[in-house]
């Protein structure tokens, strides 16, 4: 975090380096955004836990070129959320840290946080990366490094890495680092991954695998686990190394009337968790996710179907069998993308704040987990600025919460309606109205839970330069 003293210094520094140094320049971009988003029942029942909130947020991204070849880039979120601090969600309108609110002229101030900073040397076949570097892959079920427009979530890591360029192929290998106490060696979570991927543009052809192996100390102030989570995992303690492989696979391709991209993601290995019993909790969870795509060149229509499912956890088994999605890959407005109802019927506590955040105090952090969907879109394009754009959802449990005859797996439906202003490439207004028709696995068997039907709306608008 930085005080206003760091910031001032900072930028005089950069503003006498840059006109002082005539073999290095500054090269800035970012962008803005703000946002209101009302959803009425998201418990589904009573009380309703409505919710009702502003995101105001700026980065700034300033790139070094210290050479010919040789870049330093940096991002800085202004107006950081307090409650999510490593997320681009931006500061709640009114949430300050003014202790007399009441009867104050103003919200007081915010903080500035910077999530990437990496120096890149570029070669004639290859480049160099070290420092932290954001991370991207396929379809982004797995790791998304928050480009999109009104993406609130990224992936960073501090890591060495470098990319050997041969032709349409490149072979990336990195070594990092998740976590470190100190100095000393030891109480850290060290990673290993390397990516490999074919892209050809002419053809539209994607292939790529990504694999990363995160290693850590059988201490939980490392991990970090909170008591929320082992519980959620099925576990007592921590007792074990942390020992966990994930491994990635995307494949796509693109004619001129149609197209698809395919990504399966498994997440293996050692939890670091022991049960009761003093059991290992292992991971043996995967997702898998196609979206297929029917341009029409002459057409005002456009169509996109996604559909995909990841797996949930087996109640029976000691091991944890839960996968989940990167936050910023939505399908829905409401469904896997807001928490809703009065269980984790999606089994993601594991990798969300259930300890400080409920159904009726969070942002939009829930994950496409324990579920199948399929969510066909329709875009008719109005004219040069507008498009009108509508979704239907429709998805199903692969577990039930309450494993019984009486749980049902239907999730319902939900009926995503979207008018989005664009005057600009650079510049987008989105508007939403989403329409949730709860299924009976809300219900949760003989429980007898509410579903209730609920509504959200949205307005949201991004500038980039």
């Amino acid at each position: 975090m930085l005080n206003a003293k760091w910031i001032k210094f900072l930028g005089l520094s950069i503003a006498m380096v840059s006109s002082t140094a005539g073999a290095m320049s500054l090269d800035w971009s970012g962008g803005y955004r703000t946002e209101w988003t009302e959803i009425d029942k998201p418990s589904l029942g009573t009380p309703t836990d409505r919710k009702a909130y502003g995101l105001n947020e700026l980065y700034l991204s300033p790139k070094i070129i210290a050479a010919d070849g040789i870049n330093i880039t940096s991002r800085f979120d202004v107006f950081s959320n307090t409650l999510y601090p490593n997320s681009q969600l931006g500061m709640i309108w009114g949430l300050n840290d003014n202790s007399s609110a009441a009867t104050s002229n103003n919200d007081g101030s915010a903080s500035i946080r910077v999530n990437q900073l990496y120096l890149t040397v570029n070669q004639e076949f290859g480049a160099l990366m070290v420092g932290r570097v954001p991370l991207e892959f396929g379809l982004g079920i797995n790791y998304s490094a928050g480009r999109g427009m009104f993406d609130h979530w990224f992936d960073t890591r501090d890591l060495v890495a470098y990319k050997i360029v041969v032709g349409d192929w490149f072979l990336m290998p990195m070594l990092g680092r998740m976590q470190s106490q100190g100095f000393g060696q030891g109480n850290s979570i060290s990673t290993a991954a390397v990516q490999l991927q074919y892209e050809n543009t002419e053809n539209k052809s994607l292939i790529g695998v990504f694999m990363e192996q995160r290693k850590g100390a059988a201490n939980n102030s490392v991990l970090g686990y909170t008591a929320d989570q082992i519980s959620a995992y099925g576990g007592d303690h921590v007792g074990t190394d942390l020992n966990e492989t994930s491994t990635g696979f995307v494949l796509g391709r693109g004619w001129d009337s149609f197209g698809f991209k395919l990504e399966a993601a498994f997440l293996q290995g050692e939890t670091g968790l022991v049960t009761t019993a003093n059991d290992d909790v292992r991971l043996t969870g995967y997702g898998i996710a196609a979206e297929l795509y029917f341009p029409r060149a002459e057409s005002k229509w456009d169509w996109v179907v996604k559909l995909g499912m990841a797996t949930g956890d087996d109640a029976n088994s000691t091991n944890f069998g839960g996968y989940a999605f990167n936050k910023n890959y939505d399908v829905a407005m409401l469904m896997f993308n807001h928490r809703l109802g009065q269980k984790d019927f999606f089994q993601t506590n594991t990798v969300k704040d259930s300890t400080n955040l409920s159904v009726g105090n969070s942002a939009d952090d829930e994950s496409i987990s324990n579920a199948f969907y399929l969510a066909p879109t329709v875009t008719y394009a109005w004219n040069d600025r507008f498009d009108l754009k509508n979704t239907l959802v429709y998805a199903q449990l692969l577990n039930t919460v309450q494993n019984s005859v009486d749980a049902k797996k239907d999730l319902g439906l939900e009926w995503d309606i979207s008018l989005i202003y664009k005057p600009s490439e650079r510049i987008q207004w989105l508007n939403q109205v989403g329409l949730l028709f709860p299924g009976q696995a809300w219900k949760n068997g003989n429980d007898n839970l509410s579903n209730d039907f609920t509504f959200g709306l949205a307005t949201k608008a991004a500038i980039s330069f």
